[in-house]
Protein backbone atom coordinates (compact mmCIF):
# COMPACT_ATOMS: atom_id res chain seq x y z
CA UNK A 1 0.00 0.00 0.00
CA UNK A 2 1.52 3.68 -0.76
CA UNK A 3 1.66 5.90 2.08
CA UNK A 4 0.57 8.56 -0.34
CA UNK A 5 -2.14 10.76 0.14
CA UNK A 6 -4.96 11.10 -2.62
CA UNK A 7 -5.19 14.57 -3.85
CA UNK A 8 -8.47 16.65 -3.11
CA UNK A 9 -10.57 16.88 -5.99
CA UNK A 10 -12.60 19.75 -6.75
CA UNK A 11 -16.34 18.76 -6.92
CA UNK A 12 -17.74 17.82 -10.19
CA UNK A 13 -19.73 21.13 -10.23
CA UNK A 14 -17.52 23.62 -8.00
CA UNK A 15 -19.50 26.51 -10.12
CA UNK A 16 -22.57 24.83 -9.04
CA UNK A 17 -23.64 27.88 -7.52
CA UNK A 18 -22.90 30.39 -10.58
CA UNK A 19 -24.14 27.50 -13.03
CA UNK A 20 -27.94 27.78 -10.62
CA UNK A 21 -27.32 31.59 -10.67
CA UNK A 22 -27.25 31.55 -14.57
CA UNK A 23 -30.23 29.26 -14.85
CA UNK A 24 -32.15 31.62 -12.74
CA UNK A 25 -31.31 34.23 -15.14
CA UNK A 26 -32.03 32.56 -17.94
CA UNK A 27 -35.88 31.37 -16.51
CA UNK A 28 -36.71 34.99 -15.40
CA UNK A 29 -35.71 36.52 -18.38
CA UNK A 30 -37.68 33.61 -20.36
CA UNK A 31 -40.76 34.70 -17.86
CA UNK A 32 -40.38 38.65 -18.54
CA UNK A 33 -40.96 37.67 -22.79
CA UNK A 34 -43.99 35.47 -21.66
CA UNK A 35 -45.75 38.30 -19.86
CA UNK A 36 -44.73 41.18 -22.50
CA UNK A 37 -41.81 42.84 -21.38
CA UNK A 38 -38.86 43.66 -23.52
CA UNK A 39 -35.85 41.86 -21.14
CA UNK A 40 -33.30 44.95 -22.35
CA UNK A 41 -35.57 47.59 -20.83
CA UNK A 42 -36.47 45.84 -17.80
CA UNK A 43 -32.49 45.24 -16.47
CA UNK A 44 -31.69 47.54 -14.12
CA UNK A 45 -28.76 50.17 -14.01
CA UNK A 46 -27.01 47.71 -11.39
CA UNK A 47 -27.48 44.79 -13.71
CA UNK A 48 -24.08 44.17 -13.65
CA UNK A 49 -23.74 43.87 -10.06
CA UNK A 50 -26.97 42.82 -8.74
CA UNK A 51 -28.92 41.04 -11.53
CA UNK A 52 -32.22 43.04 -11.02
CA UNK A 53 -35.41 44.05 -13.22
CA UNK A 54 -38.36 45.94 -13.16
CA UNK A 55 -41.33 45.40 -14.48
CA UNK A 56 -44.85 47.30 -14.46
CA UNK A 57 -48.27 46.14 -14.90
CA UNK A 58 -51.12 48.62 -14.48
CA UNK A 59 -49.79 51.24 -12.28
CA UNK A 60 -47.93 49.28 -10.02
CA UNK A 61 -43.98 48.66 -10.49
CA UNK A 62 -42.51 45.01 -9.87
CA UNK A 63 -38.40 44.59 -8.94
CA UNK A 64 -37.24 41.20 -9.38
CA UNK A 65 -33.66 40.55 -8.01
CA UNK A 66 -30.68 37.76 -7.29
CA UNK A 67 -28.86 37.71 -4.10
CA UNK A 68 -26.25 35.70 -2.61
CA UNK A 69 -27.57 33.95 0.46
CA UNK A 70 -25.46 31.86 2.82
CA UNK A 71 -25.63 29.01 0.85
CA UNK A 72 -27.49 29.76 -2.72
CA UNK A 73 -28.37 33.20 -4.38
CA UNK A 74 -32.45 33.85 -3.45
CA UNK A 75 -34.80 36.07 -5.40
CA UNK A 76 -36.57 38.18 -4.30
CA UNK A 77 -39.80 39.76 -5.97
CA UNK A 78 -41.04 43.50 -3.98
CA UNK A 79 -43.44 46.05 -5.64
CA UNK A 80 -43.83 49.67 -3.77
CA UNK A 81 -47.68 49.47 -3.49
CA UNK A 82 -48.55 52.34 -1.85
CA UNK A 83 -47.04 55.43 -0.02
CA UNK A 84 -48.08 56.85 3.13
CA UNK A 85 -48.57 60.38 4.58
CA UNK A 86 -49.23 61.37 7.84
CA UNK A 87 -52.47 61.79 8.31
CA UNK A 88 -53.07 58.01 7.09
CA UNK A 89 -54.86 55.95 10.16
CA UNK A 90 -51.90 53.57 10.43
CA UNK A 91 -53.71 51.16 12.67
CA UNK A 92 -56.40 50.65 10.25
CA UNK A 93 -54.40 50.47 7.82
CA UNK A 94 -51.83 47.82 9.10
CA UNK A 95 -55.16 45.94 10.59
CA UNK A 96 -56.94 45.48 6.99
CA UNK A 97 -53.47 44.14 5.35
CA UNK A 98 -52.64 41.64 8.09
CA UNK A 99 -56.50 40.35 7.15
CA UNK A 100 -55.65 40.43 3.94
CA UNK A 101 -52.00 38.58 4.40
CA UNK A 102 -54.46 35.81 6.32
CA UNK A 103 -56.95 35.98 3.69
CA UNK A 104 -56.83 37.22 0.32
CA UNK A 105 -52.78 37.31 -0.58
CA UNK A 106 -51.39 34.03 -1.60
CA UNK A 107 -47.78 34.10 -2.49
CA UNK A 108 -46.53 36.95 -1.39
CA UNK A 109 -47.52 39.74 1.73
CA UNK A 110 -47.43 42.62 2.52
CA UNK A 111 -44.83 44.37 4.35
CA UNK A 112 -43.79 47.71 5.83
CA UNK A 113 -40.49 49.78 4.86
CA UNK A 114 -40.04 53.20 6.27
CA UNK A 115 -43.26 55.21 4.57
CA UNK A 116 -43.85 52.59 1.86
CA UNK A 117 -46.35 49.47 2.41
CA UNK A 118 -44.58 46.71 -0.27
CA UNK A 119 -45.66 43.28 -1.50
CA UNK A 120 -42.75 40.90 -1.14
CA UNK A 121 -41.69 37.72 -1.85
CA UNK A 122 -38.44 35.41 -2.01
CA UNK A 123 -37.23 31.97 -2.24
CA UNK A 124 -34.19 30.41 -2.60
CA UNK A 125 -32.83 29.36 -6.17
CA UNK A 126 -31.77 25.81 -4.75
CA UNK A 127 -34.42 23.33 -6.39
CA UNK A 128 -36.63 26.34 -7.95
CA UNK A 129 -38.04 25.33 -11.16
CA UNK A 130 -40.26 27.91 -13.84
CA UNK A 131 -43.49 27.59 -12.64
CA UNK A 132 -42.65 27.95 -8.92
CA UNK A 133 -40.65 31.24 -10.41
CA UNK A 134 -43.28 32.04 -12.74
CA UNK A 135 -46.12 32.17 -9.79
CA UNK A 136 -43.52 34.40 -7.61
CA UNK A 137 -43.53 37.21 -9.92
CA UNK A 138 -47.08 36.96 -10.78
CA UNK A 139 -47.92 36.78 -7.45
CA UNK A 140 -46.28 39.98 -6.38
CA UNK A 141 -47.21 42.00 -10.26
CA UNK A 142 -50.47 40.97 -9.93
CA UNK A 143 -51.24 42.05 -6.35
CA UNK A 144 -49.47 45.19 -6.25
CA UNK A 145 -51.59 45.93 -9.25
CA UNK A 146 -54.75 45.12 -7.82
CA UNK A 147 -54.44 46.55 -4.49
CA UNK A 148 -52.29 49.99 -4.93
CA UNK A 149 -55.87 51.26 -6.32
CA UNK A 150 -57.75 49.79 -4.10
CA UNK A 151 -55.52 51.13 -0.63
CA UNK A 152 -55.56 54.55 -2.20
CA UNK A 153 -59.55 54.72 -2.89
CA UNK A 154 -60.02 53.10 0.92
CA UNK A 155 -57.79 54.95 3.31
CA UNK A 156 -56.76 59.10 2.97
CA UNK A 157 -53.24 59.28 2.85
CA UNK A 158 -52.37 57.05 1.11
CA UNK A 159 -50.98 57.47 -2.27
CA UNK A 160 -49.71 55.20 -5.30
CA UNK A 161 -45.67 54.86 -4.96
CA UNK A 162 -44.07 56.86 -7.40
CA UNK A 163 -42.94 55.88 -10.89
CA UNK A 164 -39.37 55.60 -9.29
CA UNK A 165 -38.30 52.74 -12.01
CA UNK A 166 -36.13 53.03 -15.26
CA UNK A 167 -37.89 54.21 -18.18
CA UNK A 168 -38.88 52.39 -21.38
CA UNK A 169 -40.01 49.35 -19.46
CA UNK A 170 -42.98 48.06 -21.68
CA UNK A 171 -46.53 47.92 -19.79
CA UNK A 172 -48.34 44.71 -19.86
Amino acid sequence: MSSKQAEPQAPLFANQREANMESTIAMIEDILINLGHIVEDCRTDDFAQTPSWRVRKGSAWTRIELRKGKHSYRVRVVATVVSLSASVDRLALYEKLLQLNSSHVSGAAFALDDNQILLTSERSTMDLDRSELWDLISAVRDLADEYDDKLVSQFEGVSRAPDATAAGTKES
